[in-house]
């Protein structure tokens, strides 16, 4: 299973797992051609965020592949960890 973080500036945002990657890229890339705009992200809780995206405004976009727990069928109640979550 693939997760996704989108990092807009300094900012990470763990993206809901039904995000259509393909379409946010799009909105993204729209929005910097028009000179910037206001992007909803579809992150993962029960949270509503828009960001402005704008030239110059770095944005990432993580992919990792996550192994999905044996007996978890449906959404889980805490975000994933990537390993740079860790502080050591």
């Amino acid at each position: 299973m693939q997760a996704y973080t989108l990092t807009v500036g300094d900012r990470p945002f763990r993206l809901h797992r039904s995000c259509d990657v393909a379409e946010l890229t799009t909105a993204l890339t729209s929005a910097v051609r028009a000179g910037g705009g206001m992007v909803s992200l579809p992150v993962a809780g029960d949270v509503t965020v828009a960001v402005l995206v704008s030239p110059g405004v770095c944005v990432v976009l993580e992919i990792h592949e996550v192994e999905l727990a044996t007996g978890v069928a449906g959404e889980v109640d805490f975000p994933w960890l990537a390993a740079d979550d860790l502080e050591y």
